[in-house]
């Protein structure tokens, strides 16, 4: 999801669905978006590692072949970069439930 900006709430929410919101560097850059282009990102499996200072670029691939990056922030903590790795906060909460569960049933 691309936006010029999101206020902090949403942000969160979006985070706690496993959306990863991110805002261009230039605000300019949003014009380098074109109906067609194929958007994907680059550095986003460093951030999913841990890595809070990772760069997370969006490449848009033009219907002639050619390629732009834009830079991105994130502004992303530990714990939302946990919930946007599991899929949501809910799928971390699942799990983490499991895992307790299957530890106590080995007691």
């Amino acid at each position: 999801m691309h936006r010029r900006s999101f206020a902090r709430i949403h942000r969160t929410n979006l985070t706690k669905q496993g959306v990863l919101p991110l805002t261009f560097a230039n605000d300019a850059d949003y014009s380098l978006i074109s109906a067609g282009d194929v958007v994907s990102t680059s550095g986003l499996d460093a951030l999913l590692r841990g890595n809070l200072d990772a760069d997370v670029d969006v490449v848009v691939r033009k219907a002639d072949g050619s390629e732009v990056t834009i830079k991105t922030t994130h502004g992303l903590s530990a714990d939302q970069v946990e919930w946007i790795r599991e899929g949501s906060a809910l799928n971390l909460i699942k799990r983490k439930a499991a895992e307790e569960k299957a530890a106590a049933g080995q007691q």
